[in-house]
């Protein structure tokens, strides 16, 4: 059983910017958007590896977002 104590208290930050770094890709842009802004609150919340890596995937999924949008469109 892990510590409550060694867990980032960005942690939750991290985590729910994944979650809409997915539901960005699959349902709607601006849901990475909002992944890139937790991201950062996680990596000043103490978070630094989660944080960033929140942040890359939100932008990837921001951008992949429109292009499965094409996708769909077409």
């Amino acid at each position: 059983m892990a510590d409550a104590d060694t867990t980032p208290a960005g942690r939750p930050w991290s985590v729910a910017g994944l979650v809409l770094a997915g539901l960005g890709l699959a349902m709607f842009p601006l849901g990475g958007l909002v992944g890139v802004v937790c991201g950062g609150i996680a990596r000043s919340k103490g978070d630094q590896s989660l944080g960033l890596v929140t942040i890359v995937l939100s932008i990837i999924s921001f951008f992949a977002s429109f292009w499965v949008a094409a996708l769909v469109l077409n």
